[in-house]
């Protein structure tokens, strides 16, 4: 888990003693292909770094469901809720068996209040995830 956070986009930048502070209140989650990691709409509390396997990101439209992305190790999902308070606004299922490192709201924007930058890429993320899911409705 320690790996995957040091190589992760978002938390590359941190400190050893800030992704030990993130890490302490992680912990491993497996799901088996088809199973849901997240159901949209729920209250989210918590975010997902892929460790292993592949996730689809799905969301749901006047059109039906609509394929976000597919996503694989390195990748967060979770995160709008994390960063937002909002509630899950994608519904993420198991593509393959997938290992997740799970982060708590409440640690992560502890790491958020305090590295600024980490801060900025997540609300990059965030609003490039948003354009996108936009697009992709709006061109359903």
């Amino acid at each position: 888990m320690a790996d995957i956070v040091a190589r992760s986009h978002l938390f590359k930048s941190l400190d050893d003693a800030a992704r030990k502070e993130l890490l302490e209140s992680a912990f491993v989650m497996q799901y088996d292909a088809g199973e849901m990691l997240l159901r949209e709409g729920d209250p989210g509390d918590t975010m997902f770094l892929v460790m292993e396997g592949t996730v689809r990101v799905h969301t749901h439209s006047a059109q039906g469901e609509i394929q976000l992305a597919e996503l694989g190790r390195g990748a967060c999902v979770g995160e709008v809720s994390v960063l937002t308070g909002s509630p899950r606004t994608a519904t993420v299922d198991a593509m393959t068996a997938v290992t997740c490192a799970v982060l708590a709201r409440h640690r992560v924007q502890r790491i958020l209040d305090a590295h600024p930058r980490v801060r900025a890429l997540l609300e990059a993320l965030v609003e490039g995830r948003a354009k996108q899911t936009l697009e992709r409705i709006l061109g359903s």
